[in-house]
Protein backbone atom coordinates (compact mmCIF):
# COMPACT_ATOMS: atom_id res chain seq x y z
CA UNK A 1 0.00 0.00 0.00
CA UNK A 2 2.93 2.33 0.66
CA UNK A 3 4.00 2.05 -2.99
CA UNK A 4 0.38 2.42 -4.21
CA UNK A 5 -0.02 5.71 -2.34
CA UNK A 6 3.40 6.84 -3.57
CA UNK A 7 2.36 6.21 -7.18
CA UNK A 8 -0.86 8.15 -6.65
CA UNK A 9 1.05 11.12 -5.22
CA UNK A 10 3.56 11.06 -8.07
CA UNK A 11 0.75 11.33 -10.60
CA UNK A 12 -0.56 14.55 -9.06
CA UNK A 13 0.36 17.58 -11.13
CA UNK A 14 -1.17 20.06 -8.67
CA UNK A 15 1.36 19.37 -5.91
CA UNK A 16 4.66 21.13 -5.38
CA UNK A 17 5.80 18.29 -3.12
CA UNK A 18 4.62 15.59 -0.75
CA UNK A 19 5.72 13.47 2.20
CA UNK A 20 4.32 10.03 3.00
CA UNK A 21 4.77 8.23 6.32
CA UNK A 22 3.75 4.67 7.05
CA UNK A 23 3.38 4.24 10.82
CA UNK A 24 3.02 0.75 12.25
CA UNK A 25 2.59 0.14 15.95
CA UNK A 26 2.28 -3.00 18.02
CA UNK A 27 2.00 -2.93 21.75
CA UNK A 28 0.85 -4.44 25.00
CA UNK A 29 -1.15 -2.88 27.83
CA UNK A 30 -1.47 -4.03 31.43
CA UNK A 31 -4.07 -2.76 33.90
CA UNK A 32 -3.76 -3.68 37.59
CA UNK A 33 -5.91 -3.20 40.68
CA UNK A 34 -4.88 -3.92 44.27
CA UNK A 35 -3.76 -7.50 44.54
CA UNK A 36 -4.30 -8.54 40.94
CA UNK A 37 -3.75 -7.84 37.26
CA UNK A 38 -7.17 -6.86 35.94
CA UNK A 39 -6.44 -7.23 32.23
CA UNK A 40 -3.72 -7.50 29.61
CA UNK A 41 -4.32 -6.76 25.97
CA UNK A 42 -2.34 -6.50 22.77
CA UNK A 43 -2.88 -3.65 20.34
CA UNK A 44 -1.84 -2.98 16.75
CA UNK A 45 -2.19 0.05 14.51
CA UNK A 46 -1.28 0.91 10.95
CA UNK A 47 -1.80 4.26 9.28
CA UNK A 48 -0.52 6.36 6.41
CA UNK A 49 0.10 10.06 6.97
CA UNK A 50 0.21 12.26 3.86
CA UNK A 51 1.51 15.84 3.88
CA UNK A 52 1.21 17.82 0.65
CA UNK A 53 2.64 21.16 -0.43
CA UNK A 54 1.11 23.37 -3.13
CA UNK A 55 2.04 26.57 -4.91
CA UNK A 56 -0.58 29.18 -4.10
CA UNK A 57 -0.99 32.89 -4.73
CA UNK A 58 -1.31 35.55 -2.04
CA UNK A 59 -4.07 38.19 -2.32
CA UNK A 60 -1.60 40.71 -3.73
CA UNK A 61 -0.50 38.30 -6.44
CA UNK A 62 2.77 37.27 -4.77
CA UNK A 63 3.81 33.60 -4.87
CA UNK A 64 2.99 31.62 -1.74
CA UNK A 65 2.76 28.03 -0.57
CA UNK A 66 0.23 26.02 1.38
CA UNK A 67 0.37 22.71 3.24
CA UNK A 68 -2.33 20.12 3.87
CA UNK A 69 -2.42 16.88 5.82
CA UNK A 70 -4.52 13.72 5.87
CA UNK A 71 -4.34 10.29 7.52
CA UNK A 72 -5.46 7.05 5.88
CA UNK A 73 -6.26 3.81 7.68
CA UNK A 74 -5.89 0.48 5.84
CA UNK A 75 -9.04 -1.31 4.82
CA UNK A 76 -11.03 -2.75 1.98
CA UNK A 77 -11.99 0.68 0.66
CA UNK A 78 -8.59 2.33 0.94
CA UNK A 79 -8.11 2.61 -2.83
CA UNK A 80 -11.32 4.61 -3.19
CA UNK A 81 -10.58 6.66 -0.08
CA UNK A 82 -7.03 7.43 -1.15
CA UNK A 83 -7.90 9.71 -4.09
CA UNK A 84 -10.52 11.56 -2.03
CA UNK A 85 -8.08 11.97 0.85
CA UNK A 86 -5.34 13.40 -1.36
CA UNK A 87 -7.92 15.71 -2.95
CA UNK A 88 -8.94 16.94 0.51
CA UNK A 89 -5.33 17.56 1.55
CA UNK A 90 -4.66 19.42 -1.70
CA UNK A 91 -7.81 21.51 -1.26
CA UNK A 92 -6.78 22.48 2.24
CA UNK A 93 -3.27 23.35 1.07
CA UNK A 94 -4.74 25.55 -1.62
CA UNK A 95 -6.35 27.75 1.03
CA UNK A 96 -3.09 28.48 2.87
CA UNK A 97 -0.89 31.48 1.97
CA UNK A 98 2.59 31.19 3.45
CA UNK A 99 5.83 32.52 1.94
CA UNK A 100 7.19 29.90 -0.48
CA UNK A 101 9.32 27.06 0.88
CA UNK A 102 10.24 23.50 -0.08
CA UNK A 103 10.90 20.07 1.35
CA UNK A 104 14.17 18.57 2.64
CA UNK A 105 16.23 16.31 0.41
CA UNK A 106 18.09 13.06 1.14
CA UNK A 107 20.90 13.08 3.71
CA UNK A 108 22.81 10.49 5.71
CA UNK A 109 21.21 9.41 8.97
CA UNK A 110 22.95 8.86 12.32
CA UNK A 111 22.66 5.66 14.31
CA UNK A 112 20.61 6.51 17.42
CA UNK A 113 19.68 3.80 19.97
CA UNK A 114 15.87 3.77 20.11
CA UNK A 115 14.92 0.09 20.40
CA UNK A 116 14.77 -2.11 23.49
CA UNK A 117 15.17 -5.58 21.99
CA UNK A 118 14.45 -7.28 25.30
CA UNK A 119 11.07 -5.55 25.46
CA UNK A 120 10.28 -6.40 21.84
CA UNK A 121 10.79 -10.13 22.33
CA UNK A 122 7.92 -10.46 24.84
CA UNK A 123 6.08 -7.23 25.62
CA UNK A 124 3.30 -8.78 27.70
CA UNK A 125 5.76 -10.89 29.68
CA UNK A 126 8.12 -7.98 30.34
CA UNK A 127 5.25 -5.75 31.47
CA UNK A 128 4.07 -8.47 33.84
CA UNK A 129 7.60 -8.79 35.25
CA UNK A 130 7.92 -4.99 35.62
CA UNK A 131 4.57 -4.89 37.39
CA UNK A 132 5.71 -7.59 39.81
CA UNK A 133 8.92 -5.64 40.54
CA UNK A 134 6.75 -2.61 41.26
CA UNK A 135 4.47 -4.61 43.56
CA UNK A 136 7.46 -6.03 45.44
CA UNK A 137 9.04 -2.58 45.81
CA UNK A 138 5.83 -1.07 47.20
CA UNK A 139 5.38 -4.04 49.55
CA UNK A 140 8.79 -3.25 51.00
CA UNK A 141 7.70 0.26 51.99
CA UNK A 142 5.87 0.99 55.25
CA UNK A 143 2.68 3.01 55.45
CA UNK A 144 1.80 2.99 51.76
CA UNK A 145 -0.05 0.75 49.33
CA UNK A 146 -0.67 0.82 45.60
CA UNK A 147 -4.26 1.37 44.48
CA UNK A 148 -3.90 1.11 40.70
CA UNK A 149 -1.29 0.76 37.97
CA UNK A 150 -1.23 0.95 34.19
CA UNK A 151 1.66 -0.10 31.96
CA UNK A 152 1.93 0.54 28.22
CA UNK A 153 4.66 -0.79 25.91
CA UNK A 154 4.95 -0.17 22.20
CA UNK A 155 7.19 -0.81 19.22
CA UNK A 156 6.68 1.80 16.50
CA UNK A 157 8.11 1.62 12.97
CA UNK A 158 8.08 4.60 10.63
CA UNK A 159 8.91 4.60 6.95
CA UNK A 160 9.13 8.01 5.31
CA UNK A 161 9.34 8.90 1.64
CA UNK A 162 9.05 12.30 -0.02
CA UNK A 163 8.98 13.81 -3.48
CA UNK A 164 12.62 14.91 -3.26
CA UNK A 165 13.96 11.38 -2.90
CA UNK A 166 14.05 10.71 0.84
CA UNK A 167 13.25 7.06 1.65
CA UNK A 168 14.14 6.17 5.25
CA UNK A 169 13.03 3.90 8.07
CA UNK A 170 13.33 3.81 11.86
CA UNK A 171 12.01 1.64 14.69
CA UNK A 172 11.84 2.44 18.37
CA UNK A 173 10.18 1.35 21.56
CA UNK A 174 8.35 3.33 24.20
CA UNK A 175 7.22 2.63 27.75
CA UNK A 176 4.63 4.51 29.79
CA UNK A 177 3.83 3.66 33.39
CA UNK A 178 1.35 5.20 35.80
CA UNK A 179 0.52 4.17 39.33
CA UNK A 180 -1.02 5.61 42.47
CA UNK A 181 0.32 5.25 46.00
CA UNK A 182 -1.99 5.72 49.00
CA UNK A 183 -0.71 6.64 52.44
CA UNK A 184 -2.99 6.59 55.47
CA UNK A 185 -2.55 7.56 59.12
CA UNK A 186 -5.08 8.18 61.88
CA UNK A 187 -7.99 8.36 59.48
CA UNK A 188 -6.22 10.78 57.15
CA UNK A 189 -5.07 9.64 53.71
CA UNK A 190 -3.26 11.11 50.72
CA UNK A 191 -2.52 9.90 47.21
CA UNK A 192 0.63 10.29 45.17
CA UNK A 193 0.44 9.86 41.39
CA UNK A 194 3.53 8.61 39.56
CA UNK A 195 3.96 8.84 35.80
CA UNK A 196 7.05 7.77 33.83
CA UNK A 197 7.97 7.70 30.14
CA UNK A 198 11.04 5.91 28.84
CA UNK A 199 12.15 3.87 25.82
CA UNK A 200 13.65 0.85 27.58
CA UNK A 201 13.15 -1.22 30.70
CA UNK A 202 16.66 -0.61 32.00
CA UNK A 203 15.90 3.10 32.51
CA UNK A 204 12.89 2.60 34.81
CA UNK A 205 14.81 2.30 38.16
CA UNK A 206 11.60 1.16 39.86
CA UNK A 207 13.14 0.41 43.25
CA UNK A 208 14.57 3.93 43.56
CA UNK A 209 11.45 5.64 42.26
CA UNK A 210 9.15 3.72 44.60
CA UNK A 211 11.34 4.52 47.61
CA UNK A 212 11.30 8.22 46.71
CA UNK A 213 7.57 8.46 46.02
CA UNK A 214 6.62 6.38 49.07
CA UNK A 215 8.61 8.88 51.14
CA UNK A 216 6.70 11.70 49.49
CA UNK A 217 3.37 10.05 50.28
CA UNK A 218 4.31 9.64 53.94
CA UNK A 219 5.55 13.22 54.11
CA UNK A 220 2.29 14.52 52.65
CA UNK A 221 0.48 13.09 55.68
CA UNK A 222 2.54 15.39 57.91
CA UNK A 223 2.75 18.32 55.50
CA UNK A 224 2.17 21.81 56.84
CA UNK A 225 0.73 24.88 55.16
CA UNK A 226 3.00 26.52 52.57
CA UNK A 227 5.43 29.15 53.85
CA UNK A 228 6.05 32.67 52.68
CA UNK A 229 9.52 32.54 51.20
CA UNK A 230 11.70 34.73 49.01
CA UNK A 231 15.16 33.34 48.43
CA UNK A 232 16.93 30.11 47.48
CA UNK A 233 14.81 27.37 45.91
CA UNK A 234 16.13 23.95 44.85
CA UNK A 235 14.68 21.71 42.16
CA UNK A 236 15.90 18.16 41.68
CA UNK A 237 14.96 14.93 39.93
CA UNK A 238 11.60 14.79 38.19
CA UNK A 239 10.65 18.32 39.30
CA UNK A 240 13.76 19.70 37.58
CA UNK A 241 13.05 17.63 34.46
CA UNK A 242 9.52 19.03 34.35
CA UNK A 243 10.82 22.58 34.80
CA UNK A 244 13.36 22.27 31.98
CA UNK A 245 10.86 20.64 29.60
CA UNK A 246 8.19 23.28 30.10
CA UNK A 247 8.83 24.83 26.67
CA UNK A 248 10.35 28.28 27.25
CA UNK A 249 13.81 27.50 25.84
CA UNK A 250 12.26 25.25 23.19
CA UNK A 251 10.06 28.12 21.99
CA UNK A 252 12.43 31.08 22.28
CA UNK A 253 15.19 29.06 20.63
CA UNK A 254 13.02 28.10 17.66
CA UNK A 255 13.23 29.58 14.18
CA UNK A 256 9.42 29.65 14.07
CA UNK A 257 9.28 31.98 17.09
CA UNK A 258 12.08 34.13 15.69
CA UNK A 259 10.33 34.46 12.32
CA UNK A 260 7.05 35.43 14.02
CA UNK A 261 8.99 37.89 16.21
CA UNK A 262 7.68 36.31 19.42
CA UNK A 263 11.33 35.57 20.24
CA UNK A 264 13.85 38.41 20.38
CA UNK A 265 16.84 36.09 20.69
CA UNK A 266 19.67 36.56 18.20
CA UNK A 267 22.50 34.18 17.35
CA UNK A 268 25.67 35.27 19.16
CA UNK A 269 23.78 37.45 21.63
CA UNK A 270 23.00 36.75 25.33
CA UNK A 271 19.73 34.94 26.04
CA UNK A 272 19.38 36.81 29.34
CA UNK A 273 18.37 40.46 29.70
CA UNK A 274 20.13 40.82 33.04
CA UNK A 275 23.60 40.10 34.45
CA UNK A 276 24.31 36.43 35.06
CA UNK A 277 25.00 35.87 38.74
CA UNK A 278 25.13 32.07 38.73
CA UNK A 279 26.68 29.39 36.53
CA UNK A 280 26.80 29.99 32.81
CA UNK A 281 24.15 28.13 30.81
CA UNK A 282 24.92 25.69 28.00
CA UNK A 283 22.05 23.78 26.39
CA UNK A 284 21.70 21.26 23.56
CA UNK A 285 18.57 20.37 21.60
CA UNK A 286 19.47 16.70 21.44
CA UNK A 287 17.65 14.24 19.19
CA UNK A 288 20.57 11.81 19.42
CA UNK A 289 20.38 11.13 23.17
CA UNK A 290 20.43 7.32 23.51
CA UNK A 291 16.91 6.09 24.30
CA UNK A 292 15.62 9.63 24.75
CA UNK A 293 11.85 9.91 24.59
CA UNK A 294 12.14 12.66 21.97
CA UNK A 295 15.16 11.15 20.17
CA UNK A 296 14.97 9.81 16.62
CA UNK A 297 17.00 9.16 13.47
CA UNK A 298 14.78 11.53 11.46
CA UNK A 299 11.75 13.65 12.25
CA UNK A 300 8.33 13.95 10.61
CA UNK A 301 9.86 15.89 7.71
CA UNK A 302 12.73 13.45 7.21
CA UNK A 303 15.37 15.82 8.62
CA UNK A 304 18.24 13.82 10.22
CA UNK A 305 18.67 14.13 13.96
CA UNK A 306 21.55 15.98 15.53
CA UNK A 307 22.83 17.16 18.89
CA UNK A 308 22.37 20.86 18.28
CA UNK A 309 24.37 23.24 20.46
CA UNK A 310 21.61 25.77 21.14
CA UNK A 311 23.04 27.94 23.92
CA UNK A 312 26.72 28.16 24.86
CA UNK A 313 27.89 30.18 27.88
CA UNK A 314 24.63 32.16 27.99
CA UNK A 315 24.68 33.09 24.28
CA UNK A 316 22.45 31.70 21.56
CA UNK A 317 24.50 29.51 19.24
CA UNK A 318 21.78 28.42 16.79
CA UNK A 319 18.05 28.19 16.25
CA UNK A 320 16.16 24.89 16.18
CA UNK A 321 14.50 24.93 12.76
CA UNK A 322 12.19 22.87 10.59
CA UNK A 323 12.55 23.13 6.82
CA UNK A 324 10.05 25.94 6.33
CA UNK A 325 11.41 28.39 8.89
CA UNK A 326 15.00 27.44 8.11
CA UNK A 327 14.42 28.63 4.56
CA UNK A 328 12.73 31.80 5.79
CA UNK A 329 15.71 32.67 8.04
CA UNK A 330 18.28 31.30 5.58
CA UNK A 331 19.77 28.87 8.07
CA UNK A 332 20.30 25.11 8.03
CA UNK A 333 17.31 22.98 9.04
CA UNK A 334 17.84 21.05 12.25
CA UNK A 335 14.45 19.37 12.69
CA UNK A 336 12.41 18.95 15.82
CA UNK A 337 13.84 19.95 19.20
CA UNK A 338 14.31 16.57 20.90
CA UNK A 339 15.59 16.01 24.44
CA UNK A 340 16.69 19.11 26.34
CA UNK A 341 20.27 18.62 27.58
CA UNK A 342 22.01 20.93 30.04
CA UNK A 343 25.75 21.00 30.78
CA UNK A 344 26.81 19.83 34.22
CA UNK A 345 27.83 22.35 36.85
CA UNK A 346 30.83 22.28 39.18
CA UNK A 347 29.11 22.03 42.58
CA UNK A 348 28.17 18.84 44.42
CA UNK A 349 24.41 18.40 44.86
CA UNK A 350 24.93 18.07 48.63
CA UNK A 351 26.59 21.49 48.71
CA UNK A 352 23.62 23.07 46.92
CA UNK A 353 21.45 21.98 49.84
CA UNK A 354 23.54 23.74 52.49
CA UNK A 355 21.97 26.66 54.33
CA UNK A 356 18.32 27.65 54.60
CA UNK A 357 16.22 27.11 51.49
CA UNK A 358 13.04 25.63 50.04
CA UNK A 359 13.15 22.46 47.93
CA UNK A 360 10.29 21.60 45.58
CA UNK A 361 9.80 17.83 45.21
CA UNK A 362 6.73 17.88 42.97
CA UNK A 363 4.45 20.32 41.16
CA UNK A 364 0.78 19.76 40.49
CA UNK A 365 1.80 20.86 37.00
CA UNK A 366 4.59 23.27 36.13
CA UNK A 367 3.66 25.79 33.46
CA UNK A 368 5.37 28.96 32.26
CA UNK A 369 4.50 31.47 29.56
CA UNK A 370 6.67 30.33 26.66
CA UNK A 371 7.31 33.90 25.49
CA UNK A 372 7.72 35.94 28.70
CA UNK A 373 8.89 33.06 30.91
CA UNK A 374 6.65 34.16 33.80
CA UNK A 375 5.25 31.38 35.96
CA UNK A 376 3.07 30.82 39.04
CA UNK A 377 2.80 27.06 39.47
CA UNK A 378 1.07 25.09 42.22
CA UNK A 379 3.31 23.05 44.51
CA UNK A 380 2.25 19.47 45.24
CA UNK A 381 5.01 18.83 47.79
CA UNK A 382 7.88 20.92 49.05
CA UNK A 383 10.23 21.18 52.00
CA UNK A 384 11.41 24.12 54.06
CA UNK A 385 14.95 23.61 55.30
CA UNK A 386 15.87 25.81 58.26
CA UNK A 387 18.73 25.15 60.60
CA UNK A 388 19.08 21.67 59.22
CA UNK A 389 15.40 20.80 59.85
CA UNK A 390 13.50 19.57 56.80
CA UNK A 391 9.75 20.18 57.13
CA UNK A 392 7.29 19.09 54.39
CA UNK A 393 4.54 21.38 53.11
CA UNK A 394 1.91 21.19 50.41
CA UNK A 395 0.11 23.84 48.42
CA UNK A 396 1.10 27.36 47.58
CA UNK A 397 2.74 28.54 44.39
CA UNK A 398 6.26 28.91 43.08
CA UNK A 399 6.41 32.34 41.45
CA UNK A 400 9.08 33.86 39.26
CA UNK A 401 10.46 34.27 35.78
CA UNK A 402 12.06 31.34 33.97
CA UNK A 403 14.95 33.25 32.41
CA UNK A 404 15.65 35.34 35.51
CA UNK A 405 15.82 32.12 37.52
CA UNK A 406 18.30 30.54 35.07
CA UNK A 407 20.46 33.68 35.20
CA UNK A 408 20.95 33.16 38.94
CA UNK A 409 21.30 29.38 39.12
CA UNK A 410 23.94 26.96 40.40
CA UNK A 411 23.94 23.51 38.78
CA UNK A 412 25.07 20.23 40.31
CA UNK A 413 28.03 18.37 38.86
CA UNK A 414 26.12 15.06 39.14
CA UNK A 415 23.89 14.31 36.16
CA UNK A 416 20.87 12.12 35.46
CA UNK A 417 18.53 11.11 32.63
CA UNK A 418 14.75 11.48 32.78
CA UNK A 419 13.68 10.52 29.28
CA UNK A 420 12.87 14.11 28.28
CA UNK A 421 15.78 15.75 30.13
CA UNK A 422 19.49 14.98 30.38
CA UNK A 423 21.62 17.04 32.73
CA UNK A 424 22.36 18.00 36.35
CA UNK A 425 20.44 16.18 39.06
CA UNK A 426 19.74 19.43 40.93
CA UNK A 427 19.78 23.19 40.53
CA UNK A 428 19.69 25.98 43.12
CA UNK A 429 17.92 29.20 42.16
CA UNK A 430 18.99 32.00 44.47
CA UNK A 431 15.90 34.21 44.27
CA UNK A 432 12.43 32.76 43.77
CA UNK A 433 9.18 33.27 45.66
CA UNK A 434 6.89 30.77 47.37
CA UNK A 435 3.49 32.23 48.19
CA UNK A 436 0.70 30.54 50.20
Amino acid sequence: MFDVITDALRRRTDLLGWTLREVTRRGSQLYAVPGAVESVRDVTEERYVIDVLRDTTAPGGQPSAGAGNVTLLPGAAIDAAMAAAIDAASLHAGLVRNPPYGLPGPASLPDVPLLDEVLCRDMAGELAAAHQRLVDAVRGETGVRMTAAEFFAEEASVRLRNSRGIDVHQTGTSLEMEWVLLARKAGHEVETFVGMRRRRLADLNLQEVVAERAGWARDLLAAQAPPRHAGPVILAGSALAEFMDTGVIQNLGSAAARFSKSSTWEVGEPVFREPVRGDSLTVWANRQAPYGVASDRFDAEGIPSQRLLLIVNNRLAAFSAGQRHAEYLRISPTGEFGVIEVAAGRTAAASLREGNHVEIAAFSAFEADDVTGDFASEIRLGYTVTGGRRIPFKGGQLIGNYLSALADATWSRETDFHGIYLGPTAVRFETLTVAP
